[in-house]
């Protein structure tokens, strides 16, 4: 296992393609943050966060989520993301990422961001469990369907 930084629930076990790597806690990221689109990509990166959340807790951090992700929305580099909630386990919120940047660009500069601190801050009450990062390569794509064509297939 590659870890840049031993971390506890506060940051998180990411894995990488099958590559398990620890990522460093906001603490020790809040350096000045460089121009957004100076990494700019056209790949991008994509990843999947899992938050096992106290089931006490579950308020507070659906609010908190919510508050960050219509924050990072307007970043430049953000392209789309998604807030689930697991079917299994509803004390599990699952959120899908994509931004237009590199891996090391988001980790470097996007999780230090300052709409971040409380939540960051926040996660030893927050989570039941350590929160983890799985990025994805994206080795296909398929464009969403209009309304149209969904019915035409329906």
């Amino acid at each position: 296992m590659k870890t840049l930084d031993n971390i506890s629930r506060r940051g998180f076990a990411a894995s990488a393609i099958g590559t398990a790597i620890a990522l460093p806690s906001v603490g020790s990221l809040m350096a000045a943050t460089p121009a957004p689109d100076s990494k700019l990509v056209t790949e991008g990166v994509s990843f999947i966060v899992y938050l096992p959340t106290r089931p006490e807790q579950s308020e507070r951090l659906r609010g908190m989520v919510f508050d960050i992700f219509q924050a990072m929305s307007s970043e430049p580099d953000f392209v789309r993301a998604w807030i689930h909630e697991d079917l299994a386990d509803s004390h599990v919120i699952v959120n899908y990422e994509t931004w237009a940047c590199t891996r090391e660009f988001f980790i470097e500069n996007h999780l230090k961001r300052p709409y971040r601190q409380a939540f960051e801050s926040a996660i030893p009450t927050l989570l039941s469990a350590e929160r983890r990062i799985v990025f994805l390569k994206t080795i296909r794509s398929y464009p969403a369907r209009t309304q149209s064509q969904s019915k035409k297939t329906s």
